[in-house]
């Protein structure tokens, strides 16, 4: 489980990420690029002490403090967790085109952004590489095979 001093972000908080997202990521998430995406956001979140976040390596904490007398009341980790990840969430969406955020909506967290981003658009990648192989093995010069 994640505490609250572990959710605290060194050097850049998530929030100062936002605004200088447009220089650190130079496309936004396409039916064209999804390898090139996911290489420069993890750079970017694992650069930052974010991956956690994505890759579900950080558990969400306790929502509830079970040793409080007071129920109902959320623990200073569920809180700051839920921040940051609705932070990371709109920086995710900031790098995003708009058929992509298309297919993120009603994601609750980072992470389930994270996974449909990856469900959706691998699948695309790897029936384009398909595509690529097939053409290139049909690939003539005049009437000969090359």
């Amino acid at each position: 489980m994640v505490t609250a001093t572990q959710l605290q972000i060194v050097k850049s908080p998530i929030t100062t990420l936002i605004p200088t997202i447009s220089t650190s990521v130079t496309v936004k998430l396409d039916d064209t690029n999804y390898l090139t995406w996911n290489f420069q956001m993890q750079l970017l979140l694992e650069g930052h002490g974010l991956l956690g976040f994505v890759d579900d390596s950080w558990l969400y904490p306790s929502r509830f403090d079970e040793d409080s007398n007071v129920e109902g009341v959320e623990t200073d980790a569920s809180t700051i967790w839920k921040m940051h990840d609705r932070a990371l969430m709109q920086l995710l969406i900031a790098t995003l085109s708009s058929t992509a955020i298309s297919y993120v909506i009603g994601c609750t967290s980072s992470h389930d952004m994270w996974v449909q981003l990856k469900d959706r658009f691998s699948t695309v990648t790897k029936a384009r590489v398909f595509q690529m192989k097939s053409e290139l093995q049909n690939i003539k010069k005049g009437v000969e095979p090359v």
